[in-house]
């Protein structure tokens, strides 16, 4: 593929949660006694929407970020961060007094992430209070669902104008909302969920646990279980092993790249900020998916903001990543398997 956008880079915007990260990499976890070493310690901006905004900076999209900052240091950190990423704040609002939206990061020594997140206080949740005019000329939309009534706001204009609208779901909340959304993105917990499927996978997981084809085929009864319309496109995140979708004529996976993990956290908002700008720059869902895996990848290979790539280096992975592999035909097709 190109390592350019053509004529003009895409316009996202990205409608969410924009937090403060205190993130601890600490030498074991769960701890065995009460005072476990941490081995580095740092701050920087998080949250699905704004860490998304800045993966589809780092690609050279247009990102334009809806959010809510507190009234305090991590409120005003976070928004010179975006800033100093090239992410338009024009849409962010920060009520007077309010606390910012904070979390606790344990990052393990396999690079694997644990959230205690603290959710402020004052943070109204006020389509009024935010100006939409950036709204305008945007090629998609990215909610995250943490903010529903911004969210809610968001789809609906993305509805009136004909602009494809993505959702990055963590859980099963607010499914009024989610039915809305054209691209629709659950994480790994949300899918298992949703399939009924809780048992963890990987090296780690206990003897008698899902394998990964388990985890591949709990996803793909993720995506009928989560779908509210025949027209949208769901998908699972699933980590090192790929992401399913269905797009309501077949079903597909594509792998994910092997690297060497620094830390998980963030990734998946990284893929979701590519997959977003990839939608809003014409892109077929395949690659979009495809570029989208790359950046996430790359982002676990790195500590934090800083290891989101550029187009050209994420387009430089994501050219040698294998094709999709079909796993059948959508259930949402009249030809589909009943």
């Amino acid at each position: 593929m190109s390592d350019g956008w053509g004529i003009a880079p895409p316009a996202v915007a990205c409608v969410g949660l924009s937090c403060r990260d205190h993130v601890w990499r600490v030498e074991r976890f769960p701890p065995a006694v009460s005072r476990t070493h941490a081995e580095g310690y740092r701050a920087d901006g998080g949250g699905p929407a704004a860490t998304a905004a800045v993966a589809a900076a780092r690609l050279g999209a247009r990102a334009r970020l809806w959010a809510i900052h507190g009234d305090d240091d991590d409120g005003r950190a976070n928004a010179d961060e975006l800033r100093a990423y090239g992410v338009d704040l024009a849409g962010c609002h920060a009520p007077p007094g309010a606390r910012s939206f904070v979390s606790a990061v344990l990052v393990a020594p396999d690079g694997e992430r644990f959230i205690f997140p603290y959710r402020g206080d004052g943070l109204a949740d006020e389509p009024a209070f935010h100006d939409w005019a950036g709204l305008a000329g945007v090629g998609a939309v990215l909610v995250d669902g943490r903010h529903p009534r911004l969210a809610a706001h968001a789809v609906a204009w993305a509805a009136a104008h004909h602009v494809p609208s993505v959702g990055d779901w963590g859980d099963l909340r607010h499914p009024e909302l989610r039915a809305r959304i054209d691209h629709l993105i659950a994480s790994e917990e949300a899918g298992r969920e949703a399939a009924g499927a809780y048992a963890p996978v990987g090296a780690d997981a206990p003897a008698g646990a899902d394998t990964a084809e388990d985890a591949v085929a709990a996803a793909v009864r993720a995506t009928v279980a989560l779908r509210d319309r025949p027209e949208q496109l769901v998908a699972v995140t699933l980590g090192p092993l790929g992401v399913v979708w269905d797009d309501g004529r077949d079903v597909w996976r594509q792998a994910a790249p092997h690297v060497d993990v620094v830390e998980s956290n963030g990734a998946g908002d990284a893929f979701h900020g590519a997959y977003a700008a990839a939608i809003a720059g014409g892109l077929a869902v395949a690659d979009a998916v495809r570029l989208a895996t790359a950046v996430g990848a790359l982002r676990c290979a790195g500590e934090g903001r800083a290891a989101l790539p550029d187009l050209p280096t994420a387009w430089a992975l994501a050219d040698r990543l294998p094709a999709p592999t079909h796993l059948g035909r959508s259930r949402a097709h009249p030809g589909g398997p009943a």
